[in-house]
């Protein structure tokens, strides 16, 4: 049985077994932090979101943070988390264009999904919210129908299927 080249204690071990363990470590830390990059919205896409036929000054927009995506109309504002930019497997095998997909509560109801670069062009968005979804009265769907009715998305935020531009930064 092979022994593992990082062994546990690697305080007490000499520096020839330390720095034979850097590699592993260097690899382990890389994964940790890629797998962090993926809850976190690119620098490109944060900021104010409006329609694409809207002033900058809108009542209706969308706020993307790191972490969060705000939905604002005039006083209404709906804070969601639960950030996830999509991987590649979201896009066929063969895609390699600049759309990226922002996902809101992944874990849970999924509520909002951004698509950014939309038709290939840098700097459009087109935002979706999810809808009540028919279908045999499940616990699950009963569920997530009733959270998405709760919610009330497309009604507070008239922003559903609206492509979007980015407000230049001051």
């Amino acid at each position: 049985m092979s022994q593992h080249p990082c062994p546990v204690a690697l305080t007490r071990a000499p520096w020839r077994a330390r720095a034979a363990c850097a590699p592993w470590a260097l690899a382990l830390a890389t994964f940790a932090s890629a797998a962090v990059a993926q809850n976190v919205v690119p620098a490109q896409f944060q900021g104010t979101w409006v329609a694409s036929k809207a002033t900058c000054e809108s009542p209706d927009r969308v706020l993307i943070a790191a972490d969060r995506l705000t939905l604002v109309s005039g006083k209404d504002s709906q804070a969601l988390g639960g950030i996830e930019m999509a991987g590649p497997g979201y896009f066929p095998p063969d895609y390699r264009g600049s759309m990226a997909v922002l996902i809101t509560e992944f874990s849970g109801q999924q509520l909002v999904i951004v698509t950014f670069n939309v038709g290939e062009k840098k700097g459009v968005a087109q935002i979706g919210f999810a809808p009540v979804m028919p279908g045999k009265a499940t616990a699950q769907l009963t569920a997530y129908n009733s959270h998405i009715s709760k919610l009330a998305l497309a009604k507070r935020f008239p922003l559903d299927k609206a492509m979007l531009r980015k407000c230049a930064t001051k």
